[in-house]
Formats: structure tokens, sequence, C-alpha cells
């Protein structure tokens, strides 16, 4: 009798359980159509192609951030709606889903199983750390300089997932009274996977948005070596910056730890395979098209295949040796991939419209042509502020159309405003729903929120202001 009565409250639980969660979803949807509706009609003074186009972006957004539905049904609904109101025909809107770029990004994804798969991930990270010594700082520093270099090529989430569990056994047995120990080396490996990702157009969504995007828009080839002139230069700057805010908010007496003995072991044939391919990719996705300085150098322009090309011979590689198989496919995260999609073919809508356009000018002309530097910092930090609430690759999807533009409108380089939007779009710190890495910290216990939060806004001003100077330094490797 008891057992009876118990199930059926638990199951009157769970069925109350649903319907809350389903009326919030309901709520949510209404709410993001009242802000098209709203948005559609103050626009009245727009072409009408660019307001659909607006209640587009603002439908897209809404989703996204409230995550009403899926975010891949969103990504879908952006193709769906633009022959649906005019913008253009579905088989233009949806081209996308299948861009070079996106094919880059299935490579990156089947590489990184292959890795993980034969634990060559784990490999490199006790190799890395092997060569570090007892000294704390020199320590926390090299495996910060790892989980970067690791987030490359693999996700941030793997890398960040495996370097905590190392840097975990080297505080298991250090006496600290304010276990600020364990604080820095988790959040700086945390940090240092989200700007690792900066290095490589693999290693975050936004850097190869901004590469497709720009490619679609003004018809400019981002290349792989293009993309790390910029994007290597400041990510080994912030994690540098990490690592000294780190020792200075959270002051330990620690000076040395022992350092446990890591696994050492010989490579066995699957993970040499997987080694060479991994090899010929970097090697190739490097040398696909050299900088003219260094090509006139050399006397040598590069083999020509493009990134996605090599992607593909990537993945065909990774099946014909048998290192993955159809079961593999199922790892691939599908749902990033069609995210991106949706990235890519908003940003068209918007250009087809004349939205973008319309908003760069209109931005240049608020702030004033002599002002495009506070045009470039407001850009910056609004594509960091919605990264806050939004994942960073749709606030990618929506600032970087409205970046190419406003460099058009202003002068400045709209191939540097795209990058730099698209690097300020996962600089997101504060939060643990910024950032998967950002959450596995916090989901270790050793860190409270209101200390995530003191560190991550100090990073986020800082990240933001160091790279809108760095794309001015580096300004002439894009014009």
């Amino acid at each position: 009798m008891l057992r009876n009565r118990f199930y059926k409250r638990t199951g009157r639980r769970i069925v109350f359980g649903v319907r809350i969660l389903k009326s919030k979803r309901l709520v949510k949807i209404f709410l993001v159509v009242v802000a098209v509706l709203v948005a559609y009609q103050l626009a009245s003074g727009l072409e009408p192609q660019m307001r659909i186009a607006l209640a587009i972006l603002v439908m897209a957004s809404g989703f996204w951030v409230t995550e009403a539905i899926p975010l891949a049904a969103t990504s879908l609904l952006i193709a769906f709606s633009q022959p649906l109101f005019g913008i253009q025909a579905f088989d233009s809107a949806l081209k996308y889903f299948f861009d070079p770029v996106v094919v880059l990004l299935l490579g990156g994804f089947l590489l990184a199983i292959a890795m993980e798969k034969y634990d060559l991930d784990e490999y490199f990270a006790d190799k890395i750390v092997s060569r570090f010594g007892v000294n704390l700082k020199t320590l926390v520093l090299g495996l910060m300089l790892s989980t970067a270099f690791l987030s490359m090529w693999i996700s941030n989430t793997a890398s960040t997932a495996l370097m905590i569990t190392l840097a975990l056994k080297f505080t298991a047995d250090v006496k600290d009274e304010k276990n600020n120990l364990s604080k820095i080396m988790i959040l700086g490996i945390a940090y240092s996977a989200t700007v690792g990702g900066l290095g490589s157009l693999l290693g975050t969504p936004p850097n190869a948005l901004a590469a497709g995007l720009l490619k679609d828009q003004i018809n400019y080839d981002l290349t792989f070596l293009g993309w790390m002139l910029y994007g290597i230069p400041i990510m080994l700057v912030l994690v540098f910056v990490i690592w000294l805010l780190l020792f200075r908010i959270f002051p330990t007496s620690v000076q040395q730890i022992s350092r446990p003995k890591l696994k050492e072991k010989s490579l066995n044939r699957k993970q040499k395979i997987t080694l060479t391919v991994f090899l010929f990719a970097v090697i190739f996705w490097i040398s696909g098209t050299l900088p003219e300085p260094l090509a006139v150098l050399i006397g040598w322009h590069g083999h020509g295949l493009s990134t996605a090309m090599v992607a593909a011979l990537v993945g065909i590689a990774l099946f014909l040796t048998g290192l993955l198989d159809e079961q593999d496919l199922t790892k691939v995260n599908w749902n990033t991939l069609l995210l991106f999609g949706g990235g890519l073919s908003l940003g068209s809508a918007l250009e087809v419209s004349g939205l973008t356009m319309w908003m760069g000018q209109s931005l240049v002309n608020v702030i004033g042509a002599s002002s495009t530097v506070i045009a470039v910092v407001l850009l910056s930090f609004s594509a960091i502020a919605f990264s806050a609430v939004a994942s960073n690759t749709a606030s990618a999807s929506v600032f970087i159309p409205i970046a190419i533009s406003v460099g058009i409108s202003s002068g400045i380089s709209p191939v540097v405003l795209a990058v730099l939007v698209a690097i300020c779009s996962s600089l997101d710190f504060a939060l643990p729903i910024g950032t998967p890495p950002n959450a596995i910290a916090y989901s270790t216990g050793k860190i409270k929120m209101r200390e995530m939060i003191r560190a991550g806004i100090m990073l986020d001003l800082l990240g933001g202001i160091i790279a809108v100077l760095l794309a001015v330094f580096l300004w002439g490797f894009f014009v």
C-alpha cells in the first residue's frame, strides 16, 4: 500500500515537473515571437527584405539565448524562413550547412575522435607535463600551455577534462589552508583551454565561422596559417596574463610540489598511425597557401589544397586505415555543425537583404567616422557580453556579419574586425554556463561561484582590451 502511494505521488510530481518545463518553454517561445513582431514593427522605415532579415535575426538570437527550442532546430528554422519570406531561395540558404568550412570542422572532429579513441591525447599530456619541474609557478604555467596546445587540435572540453584530472593528482597531498593551489590550477587549465581554441581555425567554431563569412561576403581567403598569425600571439599573451592574475587573486604559500609518476608507455601501432595522420593534417593545413612575404622568401607558395580539402583527406585516411568506423560517426558533434551552418546561413540572409551594410553604416554614422576605435571596442565587448548568455557560435553568428559591414563602411579592414569579433565571442570566463571548460572547473567543487565571477570578469575585460590592441598591432597581416 505504501509502495503504491509512493509511486503515485512520485509519478504525479514527475508529471507536474514535465508540465512546468513545457509551460516555461511555451513562455519563452511566446516572448521570442513577441520580440520578433515588435522588431518588425519598429523597423517600418526599412526596406521589406531588411525588415524580414531583422526579424529572422531577432528570432535566431532569441531562440539561441533562451534555448526554447534545440539549437539545431533554430539553425534549420533560419534556412526555412528565408525562402518562406522571400530573402533567398531554399537551396541558397541551405548550401551553407555543408560549406567547406563545415567540412573543415568535420575533419577536425574526426581527428579528435581518433586521438581520444587511441589515448593519443593522454599520451601528449603525459609527455608534455613530464617535461616540467617541481617549481609551482613553472609547473602551473606548463600545465596551462599544454592545455592550450591540446585545445588547438581537440575540443576544449576534452582537453580540460584530461588536464584537470592530471592537475588534481598534483594537489592531492599538498597542504594548503585556503585551497588556493587547487583554484589556481583548475581555473588556469579551464581558462587556458578556452584561449587555446583561439590558436587555430579548428580550435573553436567562431574561428571557422569568421573564415567562412569572409569568403562568402568579401571573397577573402583566411588561410589556416593566416589565422595562426593572429590567434597564437593572443593565445600566448592571454595564457601569461591568466597565469599572473590567478596567482595574484589566489595567493598561496606553496612553492614546490612533488610530481607524481605519470605512466610512460611507448606508442602502439594504432597510435603511431593516428599520430602520422595528425602530423600530416597539421603540416598540410599550415602550408596550403603561404603569406606572400614568406612565399617570396622561400620561393614556394604552398601546395594549393584548401583547408577543407585537407580535412576531407584526413577523414578518408582515418576510415581507410581502420582507425575509425561507422560507429565513430555517432560521436561527431552534429549539433555544433548544424549550429555552425545556421550561423553561416544567417550571415548570408543579413548580407543579401542589405541589413548588415545598413547596420554597419548606421553604427559608423552614429559614432562618427573619426571614432572608429569606439566602433571596434563596442563590437568586441558586445560579442563578449552576448556570449555570456548564448553560445560563442551564436554570438559570432550575430556580430561577425555586422563587423564585416562596419569594416567596409569605416575603412577599417573587415578581416581584422571579423577575426577580432570571432575571438571576443570566445572570451567568456565569468560564469560556469559560459563555456564547457568553466562548467568542468566549477563541477570539481574546488571553485566557488563568486570566485569564478571575480576572476572571470577581470579576464573578460583584460581579454577584450588585449584582443583590440593586438588587432591594431597585427593589422598588417590581414590587409
